[in-house]
């Protein structure tokens, strides 16, 4: 088949419906079809997400939706064709229809429906891609958090406005070639990229941050690890935590995040959540002892390995 991308409007019911139809088939775990289908059908309605039905002959087989293009290329939301077309000829036609559409891919969903997890696994290896997933963890709100013990020479205090140029330069040492930089990703410049991302966690963008309740550890004026929280949606949400490269290993990120928790609770912050790439074996071990549990996920999704240079150990083997 030759498959060609036709706006949403052209045909806006069916749009809805095999968006609809993809979201159900790449729900990860614990996620639900009627907190995230709204979002997705609004961006369709709107034209603020990219992307159409994908047809040929003029039946529709599918449909892709994206985000707009980034520094390093385009985030495919959802990719879905409907059966019998679900084939490896047909997702292999459908990325390369969106690529001359879209651009590069720089982030791709997964699972491919229709398709068995190692014809996937097949299918994107063999394009260039790799495994990651995302997961959502919580504090349960009886877990204790005790203090943590610092190195000598380490102080350790909320985080205050004048902070906000050092830790851009912590963020930008921390997540050096690391796939979370790349998830959020503006400025192709690592300094000026994490001084564009503290500027956001400063001025509210994923809502107001909270002090006391983000914390940061320093030695000798210098930040070396730092957990930021900020109230979203009526929870506090941890964006952040980080340390520094150097120091990794000695227990700064255990008391950065054990003391912004503690002062959270203090605030009556309640529940308390944060994401991690599923494969940071080092923060998820960190979380898991400090009691947060896996709530929703992992997902199944695709980063294109060939064009982000990653330091990603212990991946997902799929």
């Amino acid at each position: 088949m030759t498959l060609a991308i036709v706006p949403f409007p052209v045909d806006l019911p069916t749009s809805l419906a095999l968006a609809e139809e993809a979201l159900r088939c790449r729900l990860a775990p614990g996620e639900q079809l009627a907190e995230l289908l709204p979002q997705v059908a609004a961006g369709i309605r709107t034209g603020r997400a990219g992307g159409g039905l994908l047809r040929t002959e003029g039946v529709a087989r599918g449909v892709v939706v994206w985000d707009p293009a980034g520094p390093v290329g385009v985030a495919v939301r959802l990719l879905y064709l409907a059966p019998p077309y679900s084939d490896v000829d047909g997702y292999t036609e459908a990325l390369e229809v969106t690529e001359r559409a879209a651009g590069p891919i720089a982030f791709a969903p997964g699972p491919l429906a229709g398709l068995p997890e190692e014809v996937e696994t097949s299918l994107m290896r063999g394009r260039g891609f790799a495994p990651f997933g995302r997961s959502e963890m919580v504090l349960p709100p009886a877990a204790p958090v005790d203090s943590a013990p610092l190195p000598s020479g380490v102080d350790l205090r909320p985080v205050r406005d004048s902070d906000q140029g050092a830790l851009a330069r912590l963020h930008e040492r921390a997540y050096e070639d690391h796939l979370d930089r790349y998830l959020a990703i503006e400025d192709l410049d690592p300094a000026r990229d994490a001084d564009r991302q503290l500027r956001d966690y400063f001025a509210g963008r994923y809502g107001q941050l909270l002090s006391p309740g983000s914390s940061v550890a320093t030695r000798d004026g210098r930040a070396v690890a730092a957990a930021i929280a900020s109230r979203h949606s009526n929870r506090a949400l941890l964006i952040d935590v980080m340390a520094d490269p150097e120091w990794q290993g000695a227990g700064l990120g255990r008391a950065v995040l054990s003391d912004a928790v503690r002062a959270l609770r203090v605030r009556g912050e309640s529940p308390i959540v944060l994401n991690v790439t599923e494969g940071n074996d080092r923060a998820t071990r960190l979380y898991s002892h400090l009691g947060f549990v896996r709530t929703l996920g992992p997902t199944r999704e695709w980063y294109d390995a060939r064009r982000l240079r990653v330091r990603f150990p212990n991946r997902p083997s799929r």
